[in-house]
């Protein structure tokens, strides 16, 4: 099997296995888009959690459809948290190495870290409203736990889709930014569409990339 590489870019199975994960998911979001602005509906609307929106927004009209983008995402991140855990309880039971038991406890512990972010607002409401704290240091954290995770576990990264690892990181990072853009009071025409159309696909990479890692070291029993 060819893992999702630097030198396995360019070959057919692995353009083939880029355009399978990623064209439903900008077909997604330029459909979302697209229907919403037919519509009169923000892409913000669609995309940012209810309570974001009403927080912001508090005469916002609420429909079925508010915060359809960010309820998906939980339900990944729940996906991925789910997957690596009883991932952990498999490994153990087919006496797979330490370190491979260790990556996916970890992985997962800061895949609940994202579960509970999004799912509570942590930081775009209960750390700066609630607790007065910048979220620049919860994203310190998250970035500090990714490149931990990057360091500690890199033999077992190199040999696994890192690619879509990384993906996962810069879109992530590239959702961040433009958040960090949005608290600067710079306004930029359809700015969620960037800011969570990026927290979406590095969503999508990250479940991607959890579950075929599990995937390919358990699928033995060896």
């Amino acid at each position: 099997m060819n893992y999702l590489t630097f030198k396995t870019l360019f070959k057919k199975d692995s353009i083939f296995l880029l355009l399978k994960i990623f064209v439903p998911v900008i077909a997604l979001l330029w459909v979302m888009f697209s229907v919403g602005k037919m519509n009169g509906v923000s892409f913000g609307y669609l995309s940012r959690d209810a309570i974001q929106t009403l927080w912001h927004e508090p005469n916002a009209e609420v429909e079925f459809y508010i915060g359809l983008l960010s309820n998906i995402g939980v339900i990944f991140w729940c996906f991925t948290a789910a997957i690596l855990f009883f991932s952990v309880k498999l490994a153990r039971d087919y006496g797979k190495p330490k370190k491979v038991i260790q990556f996916f406890f970890y992985s997962g512990i800061l895949s609940v870290f994202f579960l509970v972010d999004d799912l509570f607002l942590m930081h775009d409401v209960i750390i700066p409203y609630f607790l007065h704290i910048s979220e620049k240091f919860l994203y310190l954290f998250y970035g500090m736990s990714v490149l931990a995770l990057l360091y500690l576990f890199r033999e077992i990264i190199e040999e696994s889709d890192y690619l879509l690892f990384l993906i996962a990181f810069i879109s992530m990072a590239g959702s961040v930014f433009t958040d960090v853009i949005l608290t600067l009071g710079v306004t930029l025409k359809e700015i969620y569409l960037f800011e969570d159309g990026f927290k979406f696909i590095g969503i999508i990479s990250w479940f991607i990339y959890f579950a075929r890692t599990c995937y390919n070291h358990l699928k033995s029993r060896v």
